[in-house]
């Protein structure tokens, strides 16, 4: 039997592709997961507040580079729900442009983090330093790490076997991920960077509030 095509060419305003019921339980699944990652990382960002309140809490300074990686994200995300936007039309070949595209993207976000990391460890604040450190290594990494997860499930669009709807499909799915990894970034980088240890002392009430 021939094997069905990667990224058929069709026309321009080609026929839109009807995405196989099948779709639900894989949806679910999604859900789960992502429900499950928010969850770890609502605990984690609630032991973060709880320890900043500490008195040796010495915050890192200003990462400027993470302004750049966050709009990286933002636009990996845009490209892949492009992507899939494409791809539920019928119009492959562009899904396919968008799809590598926003792969390069996610890729070039996970780049940028490292070089961040390596370069607090070059101005002394390495993982070992103090409170604060520890947790900016934990958070970003953790969400570095499901993030190349997410860039694994951008891969699996590699096999050749795939078929038109099965590719629209996975795209659907990957994006919704890839959002909820931005949107996850974007509490994170917000709490790194707004959140102060007065702050987190009024909210854990010892920042000895006058009535």
């Amino acid at each position: 039997m021939r094997p069905v095509p990667s990224w058929p060419s069709t026309p321009p305003g080609g026929a839109p592709i009807a995405l196989p019921r099948r779709r639900a339980a894989s949806q679910i699944a999604l859900w789960w997961l992502m429900g499950v990652i928010g969850v770890l990382f609502a605990l984690m960002l609630v032991a973060y507040v709880m320890r900043m309140s500490q008195g040796d809490w010495r915050p890192l300074p200003p990462v400027n580079a993470l302004w750049v990686n966050t709009g990286v994200l933002a636009a990996a995300c845009i490209v892949m729900q492009s992507s899939a936007s494409q791809a539920r039309r019928g119009e492959l070949r562009r899904s396919r442009r968008e799809w590598r595209l926003a792969g390069a993207l996610a890729l070039a976000f996970v780049v940028g983090q490292l070089w961040v990391w390596r370069d607090l460890v070059a101005r002394r604040y390495g993982v070992s330093g103090n409170p604060a450190n520890s947790f900016f290594f934990l958070l970003t990494g953790l969400h570095a790490l499901h993030l190349i997860g997410g860039w694994v499930a951008w891969a699996c669009l590699l096999p050749r076997r795939l078929t038109p709807a099965t590719r629209a499909r996975r795209l659907s799915l990957t994006a919704q991920y890839w959002h909820f990894l931005f949107v996850l970034w974007v509490v994170l980088f917000a709490a790194i960077v707004n959140l102060t240890p007065e702050i987190a002392q009024r909210l854990c009430g010892t920042g000895g509030l006058s009535p």
